[in-house]
C-alpha cells in the first residue's frame, strides 16, 4: 500500500513498459526511450558509447529514431534514471512534508 504512493515506484513501472514495449517491436516506444530520456540521446551518437547503445550497423541507414535498434545497456540506462528520477522527487515530496 505504502509503495504505490511513491514516485519512483511508478516511474520504475513505467520505464519497464516503455523498455518491454521497444524490446517487443512497438514504434513510439522506441521515440519515447531514446529522445525523451535526455542523457540516452545525449549518450547515443557519442563515438564511445554509441557501439555498446545501439546496433551501429544498423544506426547508419536509420533515416529516423523508430528504426534504431537498441542494445541491453540502453535499457538499463533508461530504468536507472527514471528511478533516480523517481527517488528524486520522493525525496523532496518527504523534504516539503517536514516543513
Amino acid at each position: 500500500m505504502f509503495l504505490r504512493r511513491k514516485f519512483s515506484f511508478w516511474f520504475s513501472i513505467i520505464s519497464i513498459i516503455i523498455c518491454l514495449g521497444d524490446y517487443l517491436g512497438i514504434e513510439i516506444a522506441n521515440i519515447i526511450l531514446v529522445r525523451l530520456n535526455p542523457i540516452i540521446d545525449t549518450l547515443i551518437f557519442m563515438k564511445p558509447f554509441a557501439n555498446w547503445m545501439v546496433d551501429v550497423n544498423n544506426t547508419e541507414w536509420a533515416a529516423s529514431s523508430i528504426l534504431i535498434s537498441v542494445r541491453f545497456p540502453t535499457y538499463v540506462i533508461h530504468f536507472g534514471t527514471f528511478l533516480i528520477l523517481g527517488l528524486l522527487i520522493d525525496y523532496l515530496i518527504h523534504i516539503f512534508k517536514q516543513k
